[in-house]
Formats: C-alpha cells, structure tokens, sequence
C-alpha cells in the first residue's frame, strides 16, 4: 500500500536492467507531536488503514498516508488488529502451559513432555502416555517449559520425562542432573508449578518498580543471589548456603503456587504482549485542512531526481 506511491527507478543487477520500486528513497514526520498539526485517534476493532482515512478524509485513498505519518511500514505487523485476531495470535504463539522444574536439562522445541507412573533409582520404568505436552520452547533462565497440545493435566509433584524423537526414529528420554547436593543423571524432572503460559512469569518487580533477580535469595535475609546455573535445591534446609536452589525467588514463587513474598508481584508474560498490542491502537492523524498541501509536498519530493534521498516532513 505505502510503496505503490513511490517511484520506480532501474536497477543494474549482472546484464540485466530491472525496475524496482525506489525503496531507499525515505519520507517521515518529525514533529507528530504538535497538536496544531495532528490530532490523537484511537483505531477501532476491525479498522484498516482505508477506513481511517475514509473517516477522517472522505476518501480510502489515504490510508498510505495514515502509515506514512505513524512510521508503520508492515502492516501485518505494525497495524493495530482486532481483538479476535489478536487473541487468535496470542493462542499460536503464547499459548499453553507453562510447567516450572528445578533442573535444567536441555530441553529443545520439538521434545515430548511425558507424566511419569514408575520410577527406581531415579530413572522411569512407566510412563502415562496420555499425559503429555509438546516443547514449544525452554526458558532455562525461569526453569519454565511451554508445553502445547497433547492430553492429560499435570501439576505440582508430578514426575516428567522429556523424551526426543532421533534421528532413526527411536524416542528416548533426556538424562541430565538431579538436584541432590552430589548430583547423579536421572531422566526425572519435578513438576514444581504448572500455569497458564500467558500468566507465567516475565520478570519480577517491587512495588517501586524495581526489576528483581529470580535467583535472589529469599530465605534468608542478607544471603546473596544465587547461581542461575545452581541445580542443587533442598526446601528443607535449616543453614544459610549460597548454593541452593530452593531459596531463590523463582523456588519460592513455583513452590508457593505463584504466591510471592510481601511487596514483591509479577510482570506476566501475556501483560507485556498485551501491553505491545494495545499501545498500537493509538496513532496520529494528520489534519483535514493540511492535508493537500502535505500531499502535493511529498508526492513532489517521491517524483524528484534525488534517487535514495531521505525528506522530512515538519510541521
């Protein structure tokens, strides 16, 4: 839409001479800020740029200008969508569960999440191959897999396996460490916590806004953070360590079933998306009674000789 009101110039490429559009010459705004010039509008659910210049302009044939003026130059990804679309979205790429461990093994996208019925010695004998989730991603950082799709409901205590199909077809569990204070492989997880992955966590902050670090320590008072890279954890532990898991912030948040200590919440993962989404919806419009002379500006500047220049606009 934007591009189709630029000029087309030839572009050498080899023993070819090919037209293409002059993408490289550039028009922006400098000063949508002035209220003399611009006027606030909020899009409504469902509207295209065509509808906004409609509206404002009595023609469709703006809605170029309406992206021009807000620097938006993907429309798929730049314009303010309706609410089902965006929900739509939000469900592909953020849906799901998010299941909170105390170890770290090396999950990657395309793993299976498996409930454990059995075990000895740490390792799984059965397994509920009704209950299981697919790896849409990892977050060592947070401990937190995005598990989608699959069957069954898991939930703090239970015992995963992570299993991955290779490359001849066989699928066998992951091994990693286990949280013991002298770790052994195991092919175990615990469930610590499980949520909606749009709920999960993104970051923790204090009432003053203050970004906190998950691996702070928060069971004893004064103790310092504690390694991101720390598998050993011990709830039960009566002694001040450096070193154990189960004392930081992200331990106390999975454990206490997304409870937090006093003055301390959450930023959830789908807040931040939503906040991205939402601050869309307000973009700026230039006024009616500007409107041709802007537009004889730029489509002068498009139609000069200046091949590559950029121009700004200020009102």
């Amino acid at each position: 839409m934007l591009f189709k009101n630029y000029p087309q110039i030839t572009y050498r490429i080899g023993n070819k001479d090919i037209t293409l559009v002059d993408i490289f010459k550039n028009i922006s705004f400098t000063n949508v800020d002035n209220n003399n010039a611009f006027d606030d509008y909020y899009i409504q659910d469902g509207e295209t740029p065509e509808h906004v210049s409609l509206k404002f302009y009595g023609t469709t044939s703006y809605g170029w200008l309406v992206l021009l003026v807000n620097g938006l130059l993907d429309i798929k990804k730049d314009w303010f969508v309706s609410a089902s679309e965006f929900n739509a979205t939000t469900e592909t790429t953020l849906g799901g569960d998010a299941i909170y461990i105390p170890s770290l093994p090396d999950v990657q996208p395309g793993d299976v999440v498996v409930k454990v019925l059995t075990q000895t010695g740490g390792f799984a004998d059965t397994v509920n191959i009704n209950a299981y989730r697919h790896v849409a991603d990892f977050d060592p950082y947070f401990r937190k897999i995005r598990g989608i799709c699959g069957g069954g409901t898991f939930a703090a205590g239970d015992s995963v396996v992570i299993a991955r199909k290779q490359s001849n077809g066989s699928v066998v569990p992951l091994t990693f460490d286990n949280t013991d204070l002298v770790p052994a492989l195991t092919d175990i997880a615990e469930v610590l916590y499980v949520e909606k992955y749009t709920n999960s966590v993104e970051y923790f902050i204090t009432g003053n806004d203050v970004v906190l670090n998950p691996y702070m320590n928060v069971a004893y008072a004064g103790g310092t953070s504690i390694s991101s890279l720390t598998t050993y954890s011990d709830a039960a532990a009566v002694s001040y360590t450096d070193d154990n898991y189960a004392d930081t912030l992200i331990y106390y948040y999975s454990e206490n079933n997304g409870s937090l200590p006093a003055n301390i919440s959450k930023f959830a993962v789908g807040t931040g998306n939503y906040n991205k989404y939402i601050k869309k919806q307000k973009i700026r419009i230039l006024k009616s009674e500007l409107l041709s002379t802007v537009v004889g500006a730029i489509q002068s500047a498009l139609n000069g000789d200046n091949v590559g220049k950029i121009f700004k606009v200020e009102l």
